[in-house]
């Protein structure tokens, strides 16, 4: 009986992982009057964990091929308000660590980390992604701003994804994420030129269409829409900035969207 609950609760916070909602919801509330949105579904992957010796990989396989999964995130009228039948995906924010990893590796740059606990072990390099901080007690200003648990229980309910004020001020006017966006003068379209061997090296900068077409792909993995290029290539020519500070403005725009921010 304990390693079948042990699956089910495992199964559910997987499934709470990756659709925002687990079938037993809340997911810490895990007992026998707070019976599953589905049982068939819960039993269905207990089993599944268990037949394949708990291997979570396989169950991850299961639950992002599945057509629930798949589904947009756009809703219908009669779906709307529907949260717990998985009708639709739940459009969330990205977690702290997701979210600054992605920040950093659109910018080609690294997070600094620090800890309370005054150890060896809990020196992180910096090049170490926030996913793979196996300490609790190792952060950042940035995963303590948006939310990141400390891990001292273990319970879901630990993690603050709501958004404040503080944290849309951050990603919209904070020195930390300007001196990563001004880093990257790549993604501002800058490119080395072919240069003989002792000389300095010497570079050259995209055209603006280039450029915007860049940082679409690298921030939204998309190109931009007739209109987006339209849009940008104004603010270019009109702002009257240089072209690699209208550039650094439409990067940070792009940062601040909801289709980068959230999952969906």
């Amino acid at each position: 009986m304990g390693s079948d609950i042990f699956a089910q609760s495992m199964v559910n916070r997987v499934w709470y992982w990756l659709l925002g909602r687990g079938i037993v919801h809340e997911p810490d509330d895990f007992r026998s009057d707070n019976p599953p949105q589905n049982k068939a579904l819960l039993d269905h992957l207990a089993k599944e964990l268990v037949s394949s010796g708990y291997d979570l990989r396989h169950i991850y396989r299961i639950i992002l091929n599945s057509k629930t999964y798949q589904l947009s995130s756009i809703h219908n009228e009669g779906n709307r308000s529907d949260e717990a039948n998985f009708s639709h995906y739940q459009v969330r924010r990205l977690d702290a660590e997701v979210l600054i990893d992605a920040i950093c590796q659109i910018t080609r740059t690294t997070e600094s980390y620090s800890s309370s606990i005054p150890e060896p072990f809990t020196w992180i390099p910096e090049n170490q992604r926030s996913i793979m901080l196996a300490d609790g007690s190792i952060t950042s200003p940035f995963l303590d701003l948006f939310g990141r648990p400390p891990r001292d229980s273990g319970y879901e309910s630990e993690r603050n994804n709501l958004p404040s004020g503080a944290q849309k001020l951050h990603l919209l006017n904070s020195s930390h994420i300007h001196r990563k966006i001004v880093g990257n003068k790549h993604l501002m379209g800058r490119r080395p030129k072919k240069t003989r061997k002792g000389k300095e090296q010497a570079y050259d900068w995209l055209s603006p269409q280039e450029v915007i077409e860049g940082m679409y792909i690298s921030i939204l993995s998309r190109y931009p829409t007739d209109a987006e290029t339209e849009a940008a290539m104004s603010y270019y020519t009109k702002s009257g900035l240089k072209g690699w500070e209208a550039a650094v403005d439409i990067v940070w725009a792009l940062l601040n969207t909801k289709e980068f921010i959230y999952k969906h």
